[in-house]
């Protein structure tokens, strides 16, 4: 199912953030290139890839939105922009979710202190109760549904609310 895109004001709404928020992580760099083609340059000319491209974007779409409202889901379990945004910031995850034909029940298990991470695909999942449970002992951890993530941001792309 094709989902429609979306403005930057209808985007910090589906990410949970208020517009200047939302705009201040797109400047300072949130996904960072992910998903994008690296920029093509004359030989021998200086090269230069903004780290921050999509600060200037006007609309966004679902694999975009699912990838930013994770990292708002973990800086909202105190783990801090830089930590959340290179979680994200993975090409593989921007791929698995923007390749999905529908919303799937993929884990991301984070833990602190340093945003130790693991994604857990259907394949992988019966490691998850004893992963948990040794980390658990260790103090607080963080589970995402991928799949719950992408289900909302879908949600919200075909609500009646138009942008």
């Amino acid at each position: 199912m094709e989902l429609p895109s979306v403005t930057s004001a209808r985007a910090a709404d589906i990410v949970g953030l208020g517009y200047e928020g939302f705009r201040s992580y797109l400047k300072r760099g949130l996904l960072g290139r992910t998903g994008m083609l690296p920029g093509f340059h004359a030989p021998g000319s200086d090269s230069f890839d903004d780290p921050a491209p999509r600060a200037g974007w006007k609309r966004f779409g679902a694999t975009d939105l699912c990838l930013m409202r994770v990292a708002k889901i973990l800086m909202d379990h105190g783990f801090n922009f830089t930590q959340a945004s290179s979680i994200v910031s993975r090409h593989k995850l921007w791929s698995d979710i923007q390749h999905s034909d529908a919303p799937v029940d993929r884990y991301l298990m984070v833990w602190p202190p340093y945003a130790d991470h693991i994604f857990y695909e259907l394949s992988d999942l019966h490691h998850l109760p004893r992963d948990l449970q040794a980390l658990s002992a260790e103090g607080p951890v963080t589970l995402v549904n991928i799949g719950d993530v992408q289900r909302y941001v879908a949600a919200e792309l075909t609500s009646a609310d138009p942008s």
